[in-house]
């Protein structure tokens, strides 16, 4: 009986919870619908509000696939951390010529980077 009574108490502060948080949500006037794939506010935090729209998300992501794709094409038998730099510096030289006038700062490029590894293909066929 006392078990039936813990479970439903669980329950009933999982539901406020989730209350506040979209209480949360609203005090701040976050608006999920326009954080594309949820990187606005986490990692592409410090472009400008006018820089920040779905085309130049897309135009990011595209430009980090692709050093990331030619880093493990062109380096795939260096160590990790080389072929990270590598795709850091190569990631950065790509979105300076987008000409926003804020700067992608290296941590948010090395979180996509690696967002992007963790998506592409395995060059490698053992499992470690």
């Amino acid at each position: 009986m006392v078990e039936i009574i813990i479970q439903y108490i669980l329950i009933l502060l999982l539901v406020i919870g989730l209350g506040y948080l979209v209480y949360l949500l609203k005090d701040n006037d976050v608006n999920i619908v326009d954080d594309y794939y949820g990187l606005h506010y986490v990692i592409l935090g410090s472009l400008s509000e006018g820089e920040y729209t779905a085309e130049n998300v897309k135009k990011i992501i595209r430009i980090i696939a692709q050093t990331v794709k030619y880093v493990e094409i062109n380096y795939g038998d260096k160590d990790n951390k080389f072929k990270e730099e590598k795709a850091i510096q190569m990631a950065r030289n790509a979105t300076n010529l987008l000409c926003f006038q804020s700067n992608i700062d290296d941590e948010s490029i090395k979180y996509l980077i690696r967002l992007a590894v963790a998506i592409s293909l395995s060059t490698n066929n053992t499992i470690d």
